[in-house]
Protein backbone atom coordinates (compact mmCIF):
# COMPACT_ATOMS: atom_id res chain seq x y z
CA UNK A 1 0.00 0.00 0.00
CA UNK A 2 1.62 3.46 -0.69
CA UNK A 3 1.82 5.65 2.31
CA UNK A 4 0.02 8.79 2.58
CA UNK A 5 0.96 12.38 3.73
CA UNK A 6 -0.46 14.72 6.60
CA UNK A 7 -3.61 16.09 4.55
CA UNK A 8 -2.33 19.50 3.78
CA UNK A 9 -4.33 21.85 1.53
CA UNK A 10 -4.36 23.16 -1.09
CA UNK A 11 -2.61 19.64 -1.74
CA UNK A 12 -4.59 17.87 -5.19
CA UNK A 13 -6.37 14.53 -3.24
CA UNK A 14 -8.96 11.92 -4.29
CA UNK A 15 -11.83 10.84 -2.02
CA UNK A 16 -12.78 7.04 -1.47
CA UNK A 17 -13.89 5.99 -4.50
CA UNK A 18 -15.35 2.82 -2.76
CA UNK A 19 -19.49 2.24 -2.69
CA UNK A 20 -21.44 0.72 0.03
CA UNK A 21 -21.12 -2.70 -1.76
CA UNK A 22 -17.47 -2.49 -1.70
CA UNK A 23 -16.90 -1.69 -5.71
CA UNK A 24 -15.18 0.45 -6.81
CA UNK A 25 -16.60 3.26 -9.06
CA UNK A 26 -14.81 4.48 -12.10
CA UNK A 27 -16.52 7.76 -12.61
CA UNK A 28 -14.57 9.93 -14.91
CA UNK A 29 -16.80 13.77 -13.27
CA UNK A 30 -13.97 16.12 -13.42
CA UNK A 31 -15.83 17.52 -10.42
CA UNK A 32 -14.77 14.67 -7.83
CA UNK A 33 -11.41 16.09 -7.73
CA UNK A 34 -11.41 17.54 -4.35
CA UNK A 35 -8.93 18.92 -2.16
CA UNK A 36 -9.78 16.96 0.86
CA UNK A 37 -8.05 14.62 3.57
CA UNK A 38 -6.09 11.42 2.80
CA UNK A 39 -7.52 8.70 0.86
CA UNK A 40 -9.58 6.01 3.04
CA UNK A 41 -7.68 3.43 4.29
CA UNK A 42 -4.51 4.98 4.82
CA UNK A 43 -2.24 6.00 7.42
CA UNK A 44 -2.26 9.90 8.50
CA UNK A 45 1.00 10.75 8.37
CA UNK A 46 4.46 10.20 6.37
CA UNK A 47 7.21 10.60 9.37
CA UNK A 48 9.94 10.57 7.16
CA UNK A 49 11.95 9.95 4.02
CA UNK A 50 13.32 6.29 5.42
CA UNK A 51 9.78 5.09 4.94
CA UNK A 52 9.22 6.15 1.35
CA UNK A 53 7.01 4.44 -0.91
CA UNK A 54 8.34 0.45 -1.01
CA UNK A 55 7.75 0.18 -5.25
CA UNK A 56 9.46 -2.42 -6.64
CA UNK A 57 12.67 -1.12 -9.05
CA UNK A 58 15.81 -2.44 -10.79
CA UNK A 59 19.35 -2.44 -9.68
CA UNK A 60 20.27 -1.64 -13.01
CA UNK A 61 18.54 0.59 -15.72
CA UNK A 62 18.94 0.46 -19.19
CA UNK A 63 16.79 2.19 -21.99
CA UNK A 64 16.01 0.06 -25.50
CA UNK A 65 18.09 0.39 -28.17
CA UNK A 66 18.43 3.48 -29.76
CA UNK A 67 15.97 5.35 -32.23
CA UNK A 68 15.98 8.68 -34.72
CA UNK A 69 13.92 11.42 -32.99
CA UNK A 70 15.34 14.13 -35.31
CA UNK A 71 13.27 15.02 -38.30
CA UNK A 72 13.84 12.46 -41.49
CA UNK A 73 14.01 15.40 -43.76
CA UNK A 74 17.87 16.86 -42.78
CA UNK A 75 16.46 20.03 -44.94
CA UNK A 76 14.66 21.47 -42.09
CA UNK A 77 17.26 19.68 -39.22
CA UNK A 78 19.29 23.53 -37.93
CA UNK A 79 15.38 24.91 -37.63
CA UNK A 80 14.46 22.22 -35.70
CA UNK A 81 17.53 22.11 -33.44
CA UNK A 82 16.50 26.10 -33.06
CA UNK A 83 12.58 25.98 -32.37
CA UNK A 84 13.90 23.39 -30.00
CA UNK A 85 16.37 25.13 -28.33
CA UNK A 86 14.22 28.06 -27.75
CA UNK A 87 11.71 26.58 -26.56
CA UNK A 88 13.58 24.80 -23.40
CA UNK A 89 14.03 27.60 -21.00
CA UNK A 90 10.15 27.50 -21.25
CA UNK A 91 8.80 23.95 -20.82
CA UNK A 92 12.12 22.64 -18.46
CA UNK A 93 10.91 23.71 -14.59
CA UNK A 94 14.14 24.32 -12.06
CA UNK A 95 13.67 24.31 -8.47
CA UNK A 96 10.31 22.49 -9.04
CA UNK A 97 9.97 21.05 -5.75
CA UNK A 98 9.92 24.26 -4.01
CA UNK A 99 5.59 24.32 -3.76
CA UNK A 100 6.03 20.79 -2.16
CA UNK A 101 5.92 20.73 1.15
CA UNK A 102 5.19 16.43 0.94
CA UNK A 103 7.40 15.48 -1.54
CA UNK A 104 11.16 15.55 -1.23
CA UNK A 105 13.72 14.78 -4.35
CA UNK A 106 14.40 11.42 -2.74
CA UNK A 107 10.84 10.27 -3.43
CA UNK A 108 10.86 11.97 -6.58
CA UNK A 109 14.15 9.67 -7.71
CA UNK A 110 12.19 6.87 -6.17
CA UNK A 111 9.08 7.50 -8.90
CA UNK A 112 11.28 7.85 -11.86
CA UNK A 113 13.39 4.99 -10.68
CA UNK A 114 9.63 2.91 -10.95
CA UNK A 115 8.60 4.61 -14.20
CA UNK A 116 12.20 3.81 -15.76
CA UNK A 117 11.66 -0.37 -14.76
CA UNK A 118 7.92 0.18 -16.33
CA UNK A 119 9.48 1.76 -19.58
CA UNK A 120 11.43 -1.68 -19.60
CA UNK A 121 9.25 -4.88 -18.48
CA UNK A 122 6.17 -3.64 -20.05
CA UNK A 123 6.00 -5.55 -23.66
CA UNK A 124 6.57 -4.07 -26.21
CA UNK A 125 8.81 -1.64 -24.73
CA UNK A 126 8.34 1.92 -24.30
CA UNK A 127 10.55 4.30 -26.16
CA UNK A 128 13.20 6.41 -24.42
CA UNK A 129 11.12 9.20 -25.62
CA UNK A 130 8.13 8.27 -24.09
CA UNK A 131 10.01 8.13 -20.58
CA UNK A 132 11.69 11.31 -20.95
CA UNK A 133 8.27 13.33 -22.07
CA UNK A 134 6.88 11.78 -18.54
CA UNK A 135 9.02 12.78 -16.49
CA UNK A 136 9.25 16.15 -18.27
CA UNK A 137 5.27 16.42 -17.56
CA UNK A 138 5.50 15.03 -14.08
CA UNK A 139 8.31 17.99 -13.37
CA UNK A 140 6.44 20.48 -15.15
CA UNK A 141 2.64 19.68 -13.16
CA UNK A 142 4.53 19.78 -9.82
CA UNK A 143 6.27 22.90 -10.40
CA UNK A 144 2.35 24.44 -10.24
CA UNK A 145 0.13 21.95 -7.97
CA UNK A 146 0.81 20.74 -4.56
CA UNK A 147 0.15 17.42 -3.87
CA UNK A 148 -0.17 14.69 -1.37
CA UNK A 149 1.88 12.13 -1.10
CA UNK A 150 -0.53 9.46 -1.37
CA UNK A 151 -1.26 11.24 -5.20
CA UNK A 152 2.44 10.71 -5.61
CA UNK A 153 2.50 7.01 -7.57
CA UNK A 154 -0.70 8.35 -9.85
CA UNK A 155 0.53 11.43 -10.94
CA UNK A 156 3.80 9.32 -12.60
CA UNK A 157 1.24 6.55 -13.88
CA UNK A 158 -0.90 9.67 -15.13
CA UNK A 159 2.47 11.22 -16.74
CA UNK A 160 3.39 8.13 -18.38
CA UNK A 161 -0.02 7.59 -19.59
CA UNK A 162 -0.18 10.75 -21.34
CA UNK A 163 3.66 10.15 -22.80
CA UNK A 164 3.13 6.99 -24.20
CA UNK A 165 -0.48 8.48 -26.25
CA UNK A 166 2.30 11.14 -27.41
CA UNK A 167 5.39 8.67 -28.43
CA UNK A 168 3.81 5.38 -28.72
CA UNK A 169 2.33 3.41 -31.90
CA UNK A 170 0.50 1.54 -29.36
CA UNK A 171 0.24 3.51 -26.73
CA UNK A 172 -0.97 1.63 -23.10
CA UNK A 173 -4.49 1.56 -22.02
CA UNK A 174 -5.52 3.11 -18.73
CA UNK A 175 -6.33 -0.45 -17.35
CA UNK A 176 -2.93 -1.36 -18.10
CA UNK A 177 -1.66 1.72 -16.72
CA UNK A 178 -3.51 1.20 -13.12
CA UNK A 179 -2.49 -2.53 -13.00
CA UNK A 180 1.43 -1.59 -12.99
CA UNK A 181 0.59 0.61 -9.73
CA UNK A 182 0.45 -0.87 -6.58
CA UNK A 183 -2.70 -2.89 -6.15
CA UNK A 184 -5.98 -1.98 -5.45
CA UNK A 185 -4.27 1.63 -4.76
CA UNK A 186 -5.68 3.94 -7.82
CA UNK A 187 -8.99 3.42 -10.40
CA UNK A 188 -9.39 4.13 -13.91
CA UNK A 189 -11.59 6.82 -13.01
CA UNK A 190 -9.30 8.32 -10.88
CA UNK A 191 -6.53 8.13 -13.69
CA UNK A 192 -8.42 9.85 -16.22
CA UNK A 193 -9.71 12.52 -14.15
CA UNK A 194 -5.55 13.58 -13.37
CA UNK A 195 -5.18 13.08 -17.21
CA UNK A 196 -7.77 16.12 -17.29
CA UNK A 197 -6.55 17.77 -14.47
CA UNK A 198 -2.46 17.68 -15.99
CA UNK A 199 -3.40 18.39 -19.60
CA UNK A 200 -5.35 21.69 -18.16
CA UNK A 201 -2.60 22.51 -16.20
CA UNK A 202 0.28 22.50 -18.66
CA UNK A 203 -2.30 23.73 -21.26
CA UNK A 204 -1.71 20.88 -23.43
CA UNK A 205 1.68 21.81 -24.60
CA UNK A 206 2.87 17.83 -25.09
CA UNK A 207 5.45 18.57 -28.02
CA UNK A 208 8.19 19.65 -25.72
CA UNK A 209 12.94 19.79 -25.93
CA UNK A 210 13.94 16.92 -24.16
CA UNK A 211 17.63 16.08 -23.10
CA UNK A 212 17.53 12.60 -25.44
CA UNK A 213 16.06 14.80 -28.68
CA UNK A 214 18.91 16.84 -28.10
CA UNK A 215 21.23 13.45 -27.73
CA UNK A 216 20.13 12.65 -31.00
CA UNK A 217 20.95 15.69 -32.71
CA UNK A 218 24.45 16.21 -31.02
CA UNK A 219 25.55 12.84 -31.70
CA UNK A 220 24.47 12.72 -35.19
CA UNK A 221 26.25 16.93 -35.86
CA UNK A 222 29.03 15.80 -34.15
CA UNK A 223 29.34 12.19 -35.58
CA UNK A 224 30.24 10.28 -32.55
CA UNK A 225 31.25 6.51 -32.61
CA UNK A 226 28.35 4.00 -31.38
CA UNK A 227 29.87 3.00 -28.01
CA UNK A 228 30.10 7.02 -26.98
CA UNK A 229 26.73 7.51 -27.77
CA UNK A 230 24.98 4.37 -26.34
CA UNK A 231 27.18 5.46 -23.09
CA UNK A 232 25.96 9.19 -23.18
CA UNK A 233 22.29 7.58 -23.66
CA UNK A 234 22.47 5.20 -20.65
CA UNK A 235 24.54 8.43 -18.18
CA UNK A 236 21.20 10.68 -19.28
CA UNK A 237 18.29 7.82 -18.07
CA UNK A 238 20.43 6.95 -15.15
CA UNK A 239 20.54 10.95 -14.45
CA UNK A 240 17.13 11.40 -14.33
CA UNK A 241 16.29 10.51 -10.89
CA UNK A 242 19.06 12.90 -9.96
CA UNK A 243 17.02 16.55 -8.87
CA UNK A 244 20.46 18.51 -8.87
CA UNK A 245 21.20 17.29 -12.39
CA UNK A 246 17.76 18.11 -13.95
CA UNK A 247 18.43 21.43 -13.05
CA UNK A 248 20.55 21.97 -16.14
CA UNK A 249 18.92 22.66 -19.32
CA UNK A 250 18.06 19.73 -21.66
CA UNK A 251 20.77 21.26 -24.53
CA UNK A 252 23.57 21.33 -21.93
CA UNK A 253 23.27 18.21 -20.06
CA UNK A 254 23.24 16.15 -23.52
CA UNK A 255 26.27 17.73 -25.05
CA UNK A 256 27.80 16.75 -21.32
CA UNK A 257 26.89 13.50 -21.62
CA UNK A 258 28.32 13.51 -24.96
CA UNK A 259 31.21 14.91 -24.08
CA UNK A 260 32.15 13.05 -20.77
CA UNK A 261 31.03 9.58 -22.82
CA UNK A 262 33.84 10.55 -25.27
CA UNK A 263 36.18 10.89 -23.09
CA UNK A 264 35.67 7.77 -21.31
CA UNK A 265 36.16 5.62 -24.54
CA UNK A 266 39.23 7.71 -25.72
CA UNK A 267 37.21 9.37 -28.21
CA UNK A 268 38.85 12.32 -30.13
CA UNK A 269 35.51 13.55 -30.93
CA UNK A 270 34.69 16.57 -28.83
CA UNK A 271 31.94 19.58 -29.18
CA UNK A 272 32.94 22.92 -27.71
CA UNK A 273 31.27 23.44 -23.88
CA UNK A 274 30.81 26.65 -22.10
CA UNK A 275 30.58 27.08 -18.13
CA UNK A 276 26.86 25.72 -18.07
CA UNK A 277 27.90 22.53 -19.87
CA UNK A 278 31.05 22.15 -17.93
CA UNK A 279 28.83 22.25 -14.54
CA UNK A 280 27.25 19.89 -16.40
CA UNK A 281 29.82 17.15 -16.98
CA UNK A 282 31.12 17.36 -13.51
CA UNK A 283 27.52 16.76 -12.21
CA UNK A 284 27.21 13.42 -14.36
CA UNK A 285 30.62 12.42 -13.18
CA UNK A 286 28.94 11.90 -9.80
CA UNK A 287 26.04 9.96 -11.53
CA UNK A 288 28.94 7.79 -13.61
CA UNK A 289 30.81 7.15 -10.35
CA UNK A 290 27.87 5.99 -8.28
CA UNK A 291 27.65 3.72 -11.59
CA UNK A 292 30.82 1.91 -11.47
CA UNK A 293 30.82 1.11 -8.09
CA UNK A 294 28.73 -1.57 -8.64
CA UNK A 295 30.01 -2.47 -12.49
CA UNK A 296 33.85 -1.45 -13.40
CA UNK A 297 33.96 0.87 -16.38
CA UNK A 298 35.43 -1.72 -19.11
CA UNK A 299 32.19 -3.96 -17.82
CA UNK A 300 29.47 -0.80 -18.01
CA UNK A 301 31.22 0.01 -21.72
CA UNK A 302 30.47 -3.21 -22.64
CA UNK A 303 27.00 -2.97 -21.34
CA UNK A 304 26.06 -0.33 -23.20
CA UNK A 305 27.50 -1.38 -26.24
CA UNK A 306 25.50 -4.59 -26.15
CA UNK A 307 22.26 -2.79 -24.97
CA UNK A 308 22.46 -0.43 -27.61
CA UNK A 309 23.89 -1.74 -30.31
CA UNK A 310 21.43 -2.89 -33.29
Amino acid sequence: MFPSAIAMKPALKFPSRRGSDGETSDSDHCEDIYDVSPMHGCTDAFPSAAAAPKWSVPDQMVVDSPVSLAPADPTYLNEWFLMMKSNEVKFHPVQFLNNQPQITPEMRGLLVRWLTQVCQTVRPRLLPETLFLAVNILDRFLAVTPLGLDCLQLLGATALFIAAKMEEVHPLCAEEIVELCDEGQYTRGQLRMLERRVLSTLGFHLTVPTSILFLEHLAAHGQYDQLTSCLARHLLVTSLQDYVICQHAPSSLALAALNLAASLVNSNTRMNTCPGVDRCILDLQLVLMTMMDSLPLPDLLMACYQQYHQ
